[in-house]
């Protein structure tokens, strides 16, 4: 575990995505459909994208497969092989619907793979999954780093983790 400060998020912040696609078209589409109840990035290359995570550390990235330069299997290895994105969730949203990219998408270390076109209600359900995952994961690390935390403190963070999402 690196020593770098983890924060969760309560009921009043929003969790951060990071939406990464070389078409403008997918970017909306995604953005329309959870920038109600997220905090939404954007990049439209792998480049931008590790950039990007680097600096605001999103708490999901969606991410297309395709795109010029940097294709999507780059950008989610290097963001596995950084101490400080290793652990941020990586779901592909790709119009690559085979079972042979699914699974290069998956080794690389995705946490899931949906196919394009997208079907809103099962996006919203993996993104609120994964990201429960990711929350309910840096909880329990810090809670047992924090050697100080009160019983009351855990039950208070553990509360607000669960109507988080």
């Amino acid at each position: 575990m690196s020593a770098r400060a983890v924060i969760i998020p309560t009921a009043n912040v929003k969790s951060r995505i990071l939406i990464v696609d070389d078409e403008p078209g997918n970017i909306k589409i995604l953005s329309s459909l959870l920038a109600g109840d997220y905090a939404l990035s954007v990049a439209t290359s792998g480049a931008q994208a590790l950039q990007i995570a680097q600096v605001q550390l999103p708490d999901i990235v969606l991410l297309d497969m395709v795109m010029p330069g940097m294709d999507g299997i780059e950008v989610c290895e290097a963001l596995k092989a950084d101490e400080q994105t290793r652990a941020i969730p990586v779901i592909f949203v790709t119009s690559m619907g085979d079972i042979s990219n699914e699974e290069r998408g998956l080794d690389a270390g995705a946490v899931d793979y949906i196919s394009k076109p997208i079907s809103p209600p099962i996006v919203k359900a993996r993104v609120r999954i994964h990201l429960q995952n990711y929350l309910s994961r840096r909880f329990l690390e810090k809670l047992l780093s924090d050697k100080d935390a009160t019983l009351d403190d855990c039950k208070k963070e553990a509360e607000s983790l669960l109507v988080f999402v």
